[in-house]
């Protein structure tokens, strides 16, 4: 197994929850389902941070789907990361890591190279 590019701590926003980058997959430990998501690289059509209050994005033209995604911690309440998946049965999935801005960019690093 390999090492992890980018590990997000554990914190309050995101509900004590750590996420994590790999070479080839994103991993996001999930309490409410009690296991972890694994996102394979090649999964990944789009990854954006994304503003407090993501129900807002159903006037922000973004849409229903969009605005109603998989949160698997408190992203309603902070800027957080919207990731949307090739497949699945929620395509879209947020979530708030310690760094949006440093998990965006070393989840679109493992993106260029899958």
């Amino acid at each position: 197994m390999s090492e992890p590019i980018y590990t997000s701590p554990r914190s309050g926003k995101s509900l004590w929850q750590k996420y994590r980058v790999y070479p080839d997959r994103v991993e996001l430990q999930a309490w409410f389902a009690l296991h972890t998501l694994d996102i394979p690289a090649s999964e990944i059509l789009d990854i954006q941070i994304r503003p407090t209050l993501v129900f807002v994005d159903l006037f922000r033209g973004k849409g229903f789907v969009y605005a109603f995604p998989l949160k698997i911690d408190g992203a309603d309440g902070h800027r957080h990361v919207a990731i949307k998946r090739k497949s699945g049965f929620m395509k879209h999935v947020r979530f708030t890591p310690d760094d949006p801005d440093k998990f965006v960019d070393a989840c679109r690093g493992i993106m260029k190279n899958n």
